[in-house]
């Protein structure tokens, strides 16, 4: 019997572990990967594009990429965490 409790304890804390990590979004297929992610929509149309064209312009400059990526939480991961994942996953 505690066995049994044993498991679904853990089980639970699994899951629930599980279901408060941030969840990063599926890389973009080609042509609508940018520069700007805001999945929070922080960002007005105007302040986008702008920003976009900094980003893009400073890339064209110095041939380093810089990608944002603004969220409204990362779930309590740590940040530094959160942004390598995302790297890796989107192929930096």
């Amino acid at each position: 019997m505690k066995k049994l409790h044993f498991i679904i304890g853990l089980l639970l804390l699994v899951s629930l572990q599980a279901y408060g990590q941030f969840i990063i979004p599926p890389k973009p297929v080609d042509n609508l990967q940018t520069s700007l992610y805001d999945y929070a929509s922080l960002l007005d149309q105007s302040q986008r594009v702008s920003l976009e064209s900094k980003l893009l312009r400073y890339a064209d400059s110095t041939s380093t990429q810089i990608v944002v990526f603004i969220v409204k939480s990362t779930n309590g991961d740590d940040i530094s965490m959160v942004s390598t994942q995302w790297g890796t996953k989107m192929g930096a």
